[in-house]
């Protein structure tokens, strides 16, 4: 489904969010994928139908294929904090699709507990990984800006940017970075299309696993240009 809003009706509706909520919403449909280039990843997000995931993968991953890795804690920015832990569960989750062996969020955090390791210190991430006899560690970071709510339209929006380090001398071997976005609402025509629109706005924004799907959506995409090294 296609909706086509006119800016002009949105102006007079939410004055102050009339702009982005029109570019947001002027075509939501079926959209592709595509795997480029890290350089090439514009840093915005484009409106229309293409999604871009940009990858970078250094040639020691092919020469040497990683056999294990360890899933570091995910940084986030200011007001992004919740998304951590999904992100470390879908990671520790889809990684086992790659390599041989994944040492997820729980087990990284018991393993870290018994072994006096503070897991915010790059330097114990690389140690735990030689206790391990792990050959890399898988560092994250969530950026975007969250969760929009603008009473007719909400919007979750996660930008997700993963680097795997040979742990031995932190050379990057596959980096890549997504955002993906799930919205619901819209511009309503009528007086009954705003109570419509404020409640799929509303039921929207409350619905936690709404931003479940959304880490899920990134990460799945983004672990998807990871040649498989389990072969």
């Amino acid at each position: 489904m296609i909706r086509v809003l006119t800016t002009h009706f949105a102006r007079r509706l939410l004055p102050g969010f009339a702009v982005p909520l029109a570019l947001s919403l002027a075509v939501v449909g079926c959209t592709r994928t595509e795997y480029v280039g890290i350089n090439q990843q514009s840093g915005a997000i484009a409106a229309g139908p293409v999604r871009t995931v940009g990858v970078e993968i250094d040639g020691s991953y092919f020469t040497d294929f990683p056999n294990c890795t360890v899933i570091l804690p995910t940084r986030a920015a200011t007001g992004l904090e919740k998304f951590k832990p999904l992100v470390e569960i879908a990671l520790g989750r889809y990684m086992t699709e790659k390599l041989s062996r994944v040492v997820d969020r729980d087990e990284r955090t018991l393993l870290a507990r018994q072994n006096s390791l503070q897991m915010s210190l790059p330097e114990d991430g690389k140690a735990l990984a030689k206790i391990l006899n792990c050959d890399t560690v898988l560092a994250s970071r969530i950026v975007g800006s969250g969760h929009t709510y603008l009473i007719v339209w909400s919007q979750v929006q996660i930008g997700i940017e993963i680097v795997m380090l040979r742990a031995s001398d932190g050379k990057v071997l596959w980096q890549a970075r997504h955002v993906a976005e799930r919205s619901d609402g819209g511009v309503p025509l009528s007086p009954v299309g705003l109570v419509v629109e404020s409640y799929s706005s509303a039921q929207f924004s409350s619905d936690g696993e709404v931003a479940e799907a959304t880490v899920e959506d990134a990460v799945r995409r983004l672990v998807r240009s990871l040649p498989d090294a389990r072969l």
